[in-house]
């Protein structure tokens, strides 16, 4: 029997790992892009603990060069994964389009050439919800769009998931494809870090263990577990209930004085470096000129964010984990990994 092809996008970050693994575990034939051929032999080594590698292939390409033409023929499904998620905010809000957005278009075109059935694009819960003028509190839900004319709430992470999205939806839609086009958006990634390498939240989880942050601001994020997050994605192939639909995925809206409880009651040991009270707003803003990354938080300090995920949940036939069960496997392979 021929297996069913997906080419993965991104598959040496840390999403890009743990959606490779449930997709060969799944029996699909995985071919997974790198940016750089360095990328390949460390990204085997940690996929090849988890499963089995033999339907596994890389294939180096950038995201701003030719040659997607070739890479997406005779795929059944694209998941495009790759995008670029820096700790840093830059101080140019337009810094990363060629690439997030650019970037997308160019895989979508690719795909639509080849025709390929199915096209899974991992969005961001940033590309809906950063408005101006909200309640407090306020709730986001599918059709919710972040403001990208809104200078103030437009970090370049922000306008490049939005941007990249919002493209994506106008080109499909326009080619009369928008039901071939499904996007997974999660909020924080939480959940196991495979390897040392991890993502922007499992730093953030470094630091919090290593005691750099005295107190958290007062900032909530909707809660996303890694594991989720890829079988979201797999779950979606073939799967017509999903078709031209933005998927929301993740459980539960936290503060980060809350994950700083719960790594401490997992970790007990590290309890003293963990932040016990939120900073004031003001020393949020202070600090932010300092470190570029307070400043994404800035225009959502004290805001409570509602969000219903449970139609996610039934489209995809996945009940997702709690916030506790994310910080907790987080936590614990951070350690287990001597990341801190």
């Amino acid at each position: 029997m021929t297996l069913k092809k997906v080419l993965l996008t991104g598959i040496s970050g840390w999403l890009g790992k743990h959606t490779a693994i449930e997709l060969l575990k799944s029996g699909y034939s995985v071919i997974g892009t790198v940016r750089n051929k360095e990328l390949i032999e460390s990204t085997k080594n940690t996929l090849s603990k988890y499963t089995s590698l033999d339907n596994l292939s890389f294939t180096q390409i950038d995201l701003l060069e030719e040659g997607w033409d070739k890479i997406t023929l005779g795929c059944d499904y694209v998941v495009h994964m790759a995008s670029p998620f820096p700790i840093k905010v830059s101080n140019d809000p337009n810094h990363l389009l060629p690439v997030a957005k650019e970037g997308t278009l160019r895989v979508l075109k690719a795909a639509i050439k080849n025709d390929v059935k199915q096209i899974i694009l991992t969005s961001s819960l940033v590309a809906m919800f950063r408005q101006p003028n909200r309640s407090n509190p306020y709730s986001v839900g599918e059709n919710d769009w972040s403001d990208v004319n809104w200078k103030k709430g437009m970090s370049d992470y922000f306008l490049s998931k939005t941007a990249a999205e919002k493209a994506a939806w106008d080109f499909m839609k326009s080619k009369g494809f928008k039901e071939r086009l499904t996007t997974i958006n999660p909020g924080g990634v939480f959940g196991d870090a495979l390897d040392k390498k991890g993502g922007t939240s499992i730093e953030y989880a470094k630091q919090f263990l290593k005691g750099k942050f005295p107190a958290a601001p007062k900032w909530g994020v909707l809660i996303s577990h890694a594991n989720d997050v890829a079988k979201s994605h797999v779950a979606c192939l073939g799967n017509t209930n999903v078709a031209g639909r933005r998927l929301i995925v993740g459980k539960e809206v936290k503060t980060l004085l809350e994950l700083s409880n719960m790594m401490a009651e997992v970790a007990p040991e590290y309890a003293k470096k963990l932040p016990k009270k939120e900073l004031p707003n003001f020393m949020v803003k202070l600090f932010s000129y300092l470190d570029s990354s307070a400043k994404s938080m800035i225009p959502d300090l004290e805001l409570k964010m509602h969000v219903d995920t449970s139609y996610a949940e039934k489209l995809l036939d996945i009940k997702f984990q709690t916030a506790k069960e994310s910080i907790s496997d987080m936590t614990k392979s951070v350690i287990r990994l001597g990341m801190v």
